[in-house]
């Protein structure tokens, strides 16, 4: 992850700890562990599932069963690939290959939660914004580095369980969708996450 994907990560955290902040009793701040499973395109590139990854969701309630917000994060896959001979434009190079594919959603989101005063409460949201990939494929002093902003649509189902008073643990999951961008990664970049977290 480059320093202008951690400073864009951290300003969105620091917005939603800010927005949390000035309505803390009509807010829901979800932080959440993501496991990635590519598909696509993107499993094309890298097949392993992503353990690495970190997810938050903030919506402000408009009403008891509606809220409103920003959902951010970052999944990053991973592969090692065998010593080979691999073919890149013009030009072939022997070696180990290492692919990495950073992934960051910026959404606007929508929830509704069914049994808002229920000790089990599922929820449905749609996301709509953009997801900024970073694709780097290395051979040892070979890099070949693209990027895109995808266009991105975001659903995801799920449910909070009520552990405590103010507490809650959340388990979802949520389809990634980012659209054919037309730039160095033109073709969709999509993948699944099973996000498993608690509610600040």
């Amino acid at each position: 992850m480059n320093s202008d994907m951690k400073k864009l990560l951290i300003m969105l955290v620091l917005g939603v700890v800010i927005s949390l902040q000035a309505s803390a009793q009509e807010s829901r701040v979800t932080l959440s562990y993501p496991v990635g499973f590519a598909i696509g395109d993107l499993s094309d590139y890298v097949k392993p599932t992503s353990f690495r990854g970190i997810a938050i969701d903030y919506r402000k309630m408009i009403s008891e069963n509606v809220g409103v917000g920003l959902s951010t994060g970052w999944n990053v896959f991973y592969e090692e690939l065998a010593y080979d001979t691999y073919h890149f434009e013009n030009q072939s190079v022997s070696g180990k290959q290492y692919r990495y594919s950073n992934h960051v959603p910026v959404l606007f989101n929508a929830a509704y939660y069914f049994k808002p005063r229920a000790a089990v409460n599922p929820f449905a949201s749609v996301g709509i914004g953009t997801i900024y990939t970073r694709r780097n494929t290395d051979m040892g002093q070979f890099t070949l580095e693209q990027e895109a902003w995808n266009f991105a649509l975001a659903p995801e189902v799920g449910m909070l369980i009520d552990v405590a008073n103010s507490f809650a643990t959340s388990v979802s999951i949520q389809y990634y969708n980012g659209f054919q961008a037309g730039n160095e990664l033109n073709e969709p970049q999509s993948y699944f996450a099973l996000k498993l977290g608690f509610e600040l």
